[in-house]
C-alpha cells in the first residue's frame, strides 16, 4: 500500500524518517531539521567497539515525486554531490551510508533505477551503502500498526477505517467500526446531492462543485505559525489569485486560494486547528463544508468512481473522519430540545442529554446510525487514534441571540476535552459576517476568519464545463451553452447576476431556458431573470406561491426606499430586520393588505427573503446593488400617475424620468426605468433625452451624451429605428467642444467611452461621425468624432472612409488622409489608392505630408513601389520635410526604400 508522504512537506519526511530508523536501528541520534549537518540527517552509533564507529543516513525529500522522469538520472547527481561529505566522514568512524527518499524505484534488471542507483553507490562511496525507496520505507513503516498514528497526514482513508484502527481499543472494536461507517454512509447518502434549490440539476456534489475562492479576513497578528502557512502557501499550488494588505505597518502579500483546496490542504489540516469561514448567502459556505466532508467520506468508504472525479492535491489531501453538525441543531440541545425526534425517542434522547458537546455528538451519530448502542467511551476511543474534523455549519442561522454565547462555550469547552486525548481535531465553523464588529462571535485570536470572495471567471468558466458534463449535453449543445455563457458574461450588469455559485447557476438555467432568445434589452433580462427566481421560490414557499405578486410589489417599495435612504444618508443600503417589518406593514396597509403577511413571510425562513439577503447579523439587504437599482426602477415606473387634461398630477414618468436622469447616483435606476417604456412612450423619452443635452450645467459635461449612448447600448431604442437614428444624432448634437468630452483613446483616461452593440448604433453613429468630419471641423472636435469611430469599430469603416474619398476635392485629401491614420485603417487601405491619393495632387508640400503620414502608418511598401514616390520622398527627407523614425534595430532595413533604381 503507497502513503501520502507528499503531505509532510520536507522537514516533517525527515522527522518521519528519524522515527523509522529509530524502530529499526537502536542508539540513533537524530540531527535537527534545517540546519547544515555535513551530510548527515542521523545517525545510529555502533556499540560493540571501543572504537567509535557510526552508520549515517540521509534523507532526500521531492515535493512532486511525479515531476522527476528518470529518478536514476536524478538520485546519480545527488550521489554525486554528495559522495565527498560522506567520504569525508569515513575517517571519522562512518561504517555504512544509508540514503532515504520518497521516490519510487523501479526494479528492472540491471536496468532498473534500484540496480543502477546501488551501482553508483559502489562506484563512489568506499563503504557499504544502499538507498531506501519509497515502497522500502512503506514497508517497514507498515511493522508497527500503531505507528502510523503518528503522522496521519499520510493515510489514506482505508487505513483509517480498517480493523487496525480499532486493534487493542476493547472487545467493542467491531461495533464502533460499524457505528462510525453507517454514520458516515448516511451523512455521504444525504450530502451526495447538490443542494442549489433555485436550480433544476440533480447531480452529485462532486460532479459539480466548483472551488470559489476564500481569503483571510482577520487573524492575531502574533500568531506566527498562522503568518508561517500563509507565507508559504504558495509552494502548495493552491493560489487563485494575490492582493495586498497590510500587517504591521507593511505591505504584504494576501493570497486568496479555493477554499476547498486551502481547507483540505495538508498545511492547513496541520497547521490551523480552528476555523471560521464567512460568507453571504448563496456565496456557498454550507456547499463548501458539505463538499469537504464528501472527500473525506469517499476516502474513508472506498467511493472509487468519486475519487476519480477529484483533482489530484485534493484526492491526496489528509484524510479525517468527518462530523458536519448544524449548528441550530447544538442550540435546541443546549435548551434540552431534542433535535432528532424523528430517530431518538424521548426516553433515549434523556437517558444520553448532557449539556457537553460529547453527549450531543453521541445524540448526533445515533440518529445517522440508528440502532446502535454508542456511548462516550467509544467516541473517546475513536477521537484519540483518528484524526477527524467537524463542522459547525451555519452559526448565524441560531434565531436566538442570547443562546450564541452558550453555543461558543459550548463548543470550545467540548473541543478542549475531546483534545485531551488527542491533537489530531480540526474544528471549521460557518457563518455570514456579523453585523457589528463587537457582536457576539468566534474570538478571532482563536478561529482566524477567512471570507469567500465572488467567484473569478475561472471558476465561471470551470462550473459551467462541469454544468455541461452534468447535464450530458452533446458537443454541440455543449459548446453552444458555453460561448453564450461567455458572451453575457462580457456585459457588466449580466456579470452582476453571475457573482456567486447560486446565482451562476440561475444565471446558466435561465439561459438554458431562453437561450439565443434571451432578451438583450437590459431591463427585460432582469425581468426574465426574476420571474425565473421567483418560480424556484415559489416552489419551496407556500406562502410566496400564494402571494407571487404581492411580494415582487413589496421588493419594488423597499428597492426605492432603500435605494432614497442609502443616498440621503450615506449609508450602505442596508435596513434592520425591526424597520424592514415596519416599512412592509406600512405598505401593505396602505395598499389595503393584511398586515399577517409580513410576518408569515419572515417566519418561513431566516437567511434570505427571496432578493433580500441578510448578509450581516441583524440587518437586510438586496443580494447585489443591480437588483435593488432594477427593483426601483419598476416601482418608480408603476407608481407614475395618470396626468389627464383638466387633472394634471405631478410625479409622472417624464417627470420622474427628469428628475433621476440629472443626479448620477441615479444613473442604473434610470438605465432600468428607460427600459420599461414601450415603444408608444418612446417619443416622450427622445424629448426628455433632447432637453437634458441642453441642462444649463449639464450641457458643458459628457454626461447627457453618455447616458444617452448608455439607454442606445441597453437596447432601449432598438424596438424602433426611426427614433434610433435620431437618439444618435442627440449625442453628435452641433460642432460644440463641449460636445463630447473625452472620447480620444489617449485622453479619456478614466472617463467612459461612448460603445454601442452593433444593432444598438454602431454603425448609425460612424456614420453620422463622418457627415460632422465631412464639414472638416476644428481639430478638437475632429479628435472626439475619430475618437468615437475608434470606440466602436466596424468593418464598414474603411468603406465609408474610401467612397467619401472619391467625393472630396483634391485640397481636402490631406486632410481626410489624416482623419483616416487617426482611425487606425492606413494599413487596410488597398496601394493603389493611397499611390492616387499622392501622385493626383499637384502641391509638392501636400504631396510630401500624405507621404509622412504614409510613413508614419508604416506603409513603406507604398514608397518602394513606385518610383516617383520615392523621388519625392528622398528630396523631402534631404530638404528636412519628411522624417523616418527608426523604432527597432531590425527596421534599419526602412532605408533601402530610398533606393532609386532604373
Amino acid at each position: 500500500m503507497d502513503y501520502l508522504y507528499e503531505n509532510l512537506g520536507d522537514e516533517r519526511f525527515q522527522e518521519f524518517c528519524s522515527t523509522l530508523i529509530a524502530k529499526e536501528f537502536p542508539n540513533l541520534q537524530a540531527f535537527p531539521v534545517g540546519q547544515p549537518d555535513g551530510g548527515r540527517d542521523s545517525l545510529v552509533y555502533i556499540m560493540n567497539s571501543l572504537e567509535k564507529k557510526f552508520i549515517v543516513f540521509q534523507v532526500k525529500y521531492v515535493r512532486n515525486p511525479k515531476s522527476i522522469t528518470d529518478p536514476h538520472k536524478w538520485l546519480t547527481k545527488i550521489i554525486k554531490e554528495e559522495s565527498l561529505k560522506i567520504n569525508r566522514l569515513i575517517p571519522k568512524g562512518a561504517k555504512e551510508y544509508y540514503l532515504l527518499t520518497n521516490i519510487d524505484g523501479t526494479a528492472h534488471f540491471e536496468n532498473g533505477s534500484k540496480d543502477k542507483v546501488n551501482e553508483i553507490l559502489e562506484n563512489n562511496i568506499s563503504i557499504p551503502a544502499q538507498c531506501w525507496w519509497r515502497d522500502d520505507i512503506s514497508r517497514r513503516f507498515e511493522k508497527d500498526p500503531i505507528f502510523k498514528w503518528s503522522f496521519p497526514e499520510i493515510l489514506n482513508g482505508q487505513d483509517i477505517l480498517n480493523s487496525l484502527i480499532f486493534y487493542n481499543l476493547n472487545e467493542n472494536n467491531e461495533l464502533r467500526e460499524a457505528v462510525i461507517k453507517a454514520y458516515l454512509s448516511d451523512q455521504y447518502r444525504i450530502d451526495n446531492e447538490v443542494k442549489f434549490k433555485q436550480i433544476d440539476l440533480q447531480n452529485k456534489l462532486i460532479d459539480l462543485y466548483t472551488d470559489v475562492p476564500v481569503r483571510i479576513k482577520e487573524f492575531d497578528h502574533k500568531n506566527k505559525k498562522i503568518k508561517r502557512i500563509l507565507e508559504t502557501i504558495d509552494n502548495a499550488n493552491i493560489t487563485i489569485n494575490n492582493e495586498y494588505y497590510n500587517i504591521n505597518g507593511g505591505f504584504h502579500r494576501e493570497v486568496i486560494f479555493g477554499a476547498a483546496k486551502f481547507l483540505l490542504s495538508s498545511k492547513v489540516q496541520n497547521g490551523i486547528e480552528r476555523i471560521l469561514l464567512e460568507g453571504g448567502p448563496g456565496q456557498g459556505k454550507s456547499t463548501i463544508s458539505q463538499y469537504i466532508c464528501q472527500v473525506h467520506r469517499a476516502k474513508l468508504l472506498n467511493k472509487i468512481e468519486d475519487l476519480k472525479l477529484l483533482p489530484d492535491d485534493i484526492r491526496k489531501s489528509p484524510v479525517r473522519i468527518p462530523f458536519k453538525i448544524d449548528l441550530r441543531h447544538i442550540a435546541s440541545w443546549i435548551e434540552k430540545k431534542n433535535p432528532y425526534d424523528s430517530q431518538l425517542n424521548e426516553y433515549t434522547f434523556n437517558h444520553i442529554w448532557a449539556k457537553s458537546l460529547e453527549s450531543f455528538m453521541i445524540g448526533h451519530i445515533s440518529y445517522h446510525s440508528p440502532n446502535s448502542n454508542f456511548t462516550i467511551s467509544d467516541l473517546t476511543a475513536i477521537v484519540k487514534k483518528n484524526p477527524i474534523l467537524i463542522v459547525f455549519d451555519g452559526f448565524d442561522e441560531i434565531a436566538d441571540i442570547n443562546i450564541r454565547q452558550e453555543v461558543i462555550d459550548f463548543i470550545d469547552k467540548g473541543i478542549e476535552r475531546l483534545k485531551a486525548n488527542t491533537n489530531l481535531i480540526q474544528v471549521i465553523i460557518t457563518s455570514r459576517p456579523a453585523a457589528f464588529s463587537n457582536a457576539t462571535g468566534f474570538p478571532v485570536a482563536t478561529y482566524p476568519h477567512f471570507e469567500l470572495t465572488d467567484i473569478t471567471p475561472q471558476c465561471s468558466k470551470e462550473y459551467v464545463d462541469k454544468w455541461v458534463k452534468a447535464n450530458k449535453l452533446d458537443n454541440r449543445e455543449g459548446n453552444d451553452i458555453k460561448k453564450l455563457v461567455e458572451e453575457k458574461l462580457q456585459i457588466s450588469h449580466l456579470r452582476e447576476l453571475a457573482k456567486s455559485p447560486m446565482q451562476l447557476a440561475i444565471f446558466i438555467s435561465l439561459l438554458r431556458t431562453r437561450g439565443e432568445s434571451l432578451p438583450n434589452k437590459r431591463t427585460a433580462l432582469y425581468d426574465s431573470y426574476i420571474d425565473l427566481f421567483f418560480n424556484r421560490e415559489s416552489e419551496k414557499n407556500q406562502t410566496i406561491r400564494e402571494n407571487r405578486d404581492l411580494i415582487i410589489d413589496i421588493h419594488k417599495y423597499i428597492a426605492w426606499i432603500l435605494h432614497s435612504e442609502a443616498e440621503l444618508y450615506n449609508n450602505n443600503g442596508t435596513i434592520t430586520f425591526k424597520i424592514l417589518i415596519e416599512k412592509i406593514k406600512d405598505y401593505l396597509h396602505k395598499e389595503g393588505y393584511e398586515t399577517e403577511i409580513a410576518d408569515k413571510l419572515f417566519q418561513a425562513v431566516q437567511e434570505r427573503v427571496c432578493a433580500l439577503v441578510s448578509r450581516v447579523q441583524g440587518t437586510y439587504e438586496f443580494e447585489v446593488q443591480p437588483l435593488r437599482e432594477y427593483f426601483c426602477a419598476k416601482y418608480l415606473y408603476q407608481t407614475a400617475p395618470y396626468s389627464p387634461a383638466g387633472k394634471e398630477r405631478s410625479g409622472t414618468k417624464p417627470e420622474r424620468f427628469n428628475a433621476i436622469a440629472r443626479d448620477f447616483y441615479w444613473n442604473n435606476v434610470v438605465r432600468f426605468y428607460a427600459g420599461c417604456f414601450d415603444k408608444g412612450e418612446l417619443a416622450m423619452l427622445v424629448d426628455e433625452l433632447k432637453e437634458l443635452q441642453n441642462d444649463n450645467l449639464l450641457k458643458y459635461t459628457n454626461y447627457p451624451r453618455l447616458l444617452t449612448s448608455q439607454l442606445l447600448s441597453d437596447w432601449v431604442f432598438t424596438q424602433y429605428p426611426k427614433y434610433l437614428k435620431e437618439v444618435v444624432k442627440i449625442i453628435l448634437n452641433g460642432i460644440n467642444i463641449n460636445g463630447i468630452i473625452n472620447q480620444n483613446r489617449h485622453f479619456y483616461g478614466s472617463e467612459e467611452p461612448i460603445m454601442l452593440p452593433n444593432e444598438c448604433g454602431r454603425l448609425e453613429i460612424i456614420k453620422e461621425c463622418f457627415e460632422q468630419l465631412k464639414q472638416y471641423p476644428h481639430r478638437d472636435y475632429a479628435n472626439e468624432l475619430i475618437g468615437l469611430i475608434n470606440n466602436n469599430p466596424h468593418e464598414e469603416i474603411i468603406d465609408i472612409w474610401k467612397k467619401e474619398l472619391n467625393n472630396i476635392s483634391i485640397e481636402r485629401t490631406l486632410q481626410w488622409l489624416e482623419y483616416g491614420y487617426r482611425m487606425q485603417i492606413i494599413h487596410k487601405i488597398e496601394d493603389n489608392v493611397l499611390t492616387d491619393l499622392i501622385l493626383q495632387d499637384t502641391n509638392t508640400y501636400s504631396q510630401e505630408q500624405k507621404i509622412q503620414i504614409i510613413i508614419n502608418g508604416n506603409r513603406l511598401d507604398i514608397i518602394n513601389n513606385n518610383i516617383n514616390i520615392k523621388k519625392i520622398t528622398l528630396n523631402g527627407i534631404l530638404a528636412g520635410r519628411i522624417s523616418i523614425m527608426l523604432q527597432r534595430k531590425k527596421q534599419t532595413s526602412k532605408l533601402q526604400y530610398l533606393l532609386i533604381s532604373n
